[in-house]
């Protein structure tokens, strides 16, 4: 009978050592700033991975073609509204630093593409709002201190003049009048 309680302690070692990390897991994504991020596209359904919506960061700020792979920038400010992002070489000079994840799915382009998990249940509800031209999507994140960033919810709001504007662009042809009707004699 001496035996018993050294196979319970051999038990119960592995099943404290699981809770403990789990819960220094679930401590640390409570941890960082909350963003709010515009995106664009989405792919709410793939039967092979679960449900989730697909989408682009259009991070403020970010206007060249060049910044599709940056790995890192700092995000300038007042959570949750972002300002607009810098890219930098080096991130200790940032107040509120974002960077890629190594083990990312999307690899260089981490910044740019995300991917939020959804319950099965909202994916038509996400579907059609994101086909709605006139709807902005925002992507909430949680920035840690590290840097890593972690999409937590997505919400919609109308678009505002600006964006609309951004959006349909005035092309210079539409200024200008019809040309007038050309009619031709009958002979």
């Amino acid at each position: 009978m001496t035996g018993k309680p050294w196979h319970i302690a051999a038990l119960a070692l592995p099943v404290a050592g699981l809770a403990a990390l789990w819960g220094w897991s679930d401590y640390k994504s409570r941890q960082g700033t909350d963003w709010d991020v515009p995106v664009a596209g989405y792919d709410p359904r793939d039967l092979l991975r679960g449900h989730y919506v697909e989408f682009t960061y259009e991070w403020p700020g970010e206007t060249r073609d060049d910044n599709f792979y940056l790995t890192q920038f700092c995000i300038e400010g007042e959570a949750p509204v972002i300002d607009r992002i810098v890219p930098v070489d080096d991130l200790a000079v940032c107040a509120h630093p974002a960077r890629i994840s190594t083990g990312s799915i999307y690899g260089d382009t981490g910044l740019r593409n995300g991917r939020l998990y959804i319950a099965q249940t909202r994916s038509g509800e996400l579907q059609e709002k994101l086909a709605d031209r006139d709807l902005r999507g925002i992507v909430r994140i949680r920035q840690r201190d590290d840097g890593l960033i972690t999409p937590r919810e997505i919400s919609f709001r109308p678009l505002t003049d600006e964006e609309r504007a951004a959006r349909d662009p005035q092309r210079e042809d539409d200024a200008l009048p019809p040309p007038p009707v050309v009619v031709t004699p009958e002979n």
